[in-house]
């Protein structure tokens, strides 16, 4: 079942700090689109400076936007060449994915009291939520998360003075090894994606799963203790950068679209492509995106269906 338009805005806030999204990107749904919009979710932006090439131009390269006296045209960026096309100024519309907006929306649609908007290196304040057997709850929207080590380190200078349970939010999940864990369970914090209940338009979290949880974590439960491992922040090779150009090149995939599949963004893949490293997180996304293990991909490895270009 493919990502409804609020699944893909998730996963790509909890990855990047301000995701900005395409209007091509909310053509699947219009509907949901506006309400977002209405929402306050998503904010209409000023115009891209690089967008998709549009359909009506059939495939192609991310083009560059240039405003001229004769009107718009997008070109190619760096040194590749394609003839400059006519856009219109609805090409460049674009929607900035606002948290204020998400965290009100959480607010609303869950019961939970709280006012304002104060982010604190990645950590927001959403509110109190009263819970049957548990009392009050603090709740908390923990993002970007492009990696488990910093979100515990939000979690380790978290200040909670009333001695309350709390449950942090974040857009995605967050992949933790048995020391994460541990951390939790013995602070009696628990991790709830958004990704895992985002239906349609809305954000009505399952309390009673979260129940479930908070039940498990009661300070001092949890797993004996494991030792800490140290995980390299930055991965990649060569030869991955040389296989995803051959995966990009086999799709007849821009940058834009890649980068969509795994919901990152054109930047970052570039990024990758020069520098031949990316965040682990991100980088197990786009191996997955591909349909290769995150190993297969750092061997240079590719699914046997896409056909590659021979390499001298």
């Amino acid at each position: 079942m493919p990502e409804n338009i609020l699944q893909a805005v998730l996963r790509l806030l909890n990855l990047v700090e301000s995701p900005v999204l395409h209007c091509s990107a909310l053509d699947g749904d219009p509907a949901v689109a506006g309400r977002l919009v209405t929402d306050g979710v998503l904010k209409e932006t000023g115009g891209a400076a690089e967008i998709p090439r549009p359909r009506r131009y059939g495939p192609g390269a991310d083009l560059a936007v240039r405003r001229t006296s004769k009107g718009l045209f997008g070109v190619a960026d760096g040194d590749d060449f394609c003839q400059p096309v006519p856009l219109e100024e609805e090409d460049l519309r674009q929607y900035a994915v606002s948290a204020a907006g998400l965290v009100e929306k959480l607010r609303r649609e869950n019961g939970i009291t709280g006012e304002g908007y104060r982010a604190d290196d990645g950590l927001v304040s959403v509110g109190e939520k009263p819970l049957d057997g548990f009392g009050v709850v603090d709740v908390y929207l923990s993002f970007p998360n492009e990696h488990p080590d910093v979100v515990l380190g939000r979690l380790k200078r978290l200040e909670n003075p009333h001695g309350r349970r709390v449950v942090i939010l974040t857009p995605g999940p967050v992949p933790q090894v048995t020391e994460h864990r541990r951390i939790l369970a013995d602070a009696g914090i628990v991790l709830v994606s958004l990704l895992t209940t985002a239906q349609g338009d809305t954000l009505m979290l399952n309390w009673h799963s979260a129940l479930g949880l908070l039940q498990a974590s009661t300070p001092g439960a949890g797993a004996a203790t494991a030792n800490k491992r140290s995980v390299a922040r930055s991965v990649g090779t060569q030869a991955a950068v040389d296989a995803v150009h051959d995966y990009i090149a086999a799709k007849v995939l821009t940058l834009t679209q890649f980068g969509n599949q795994f919901q990152t963004t054109d930047r970052t893949i570039r990024r990758f492509l020069k520098s031949g490293k990316m965040r682990r997180a991100t980088f197990e996304a786009m191996a997955a995106s591909i349909g290769v293990a995150p190993e297969q991909l750092l061997k240079g490895e590719l699914p046997a269906s896409v056909k590659r270009a021979a390499r001298r």
